[in-house]
């Protein structure tokens, strides 16, 4: 098995994986979509509580800016 990463932001990645996929369930290729490890950690964070209620963005902010230390 490999693994190759491919940046699908950008033409070049967007190309590749259209042409890539065209290959897909022909039982040589599958194709799998893993969150990165920031939205892993975030998503465990949400699932464990560790989420602020604000009212508004301007509450937001504020909180942010505290948390901060700015």
């Amino acid at each position: 098995m490999t693994t190759i990463t491919i940046n699908e932001r950008t033409t070049k990645g967007k190309s590749l994986l259209n042409y890539l996929r065209e290959f897909e369930g022909d039982g040589f290729l599958t194709i799998v979509k893993e969150p990165s490890a920031s939205l892993e950690e975030a998503i465990e964070e949400a699932k464990t509580g560790k989420t602020m209620e604000c009212k508004n963005t301007k509450e937001l902010f504020k909180s942010l800016r505290k948390k901060a230390n700015v």
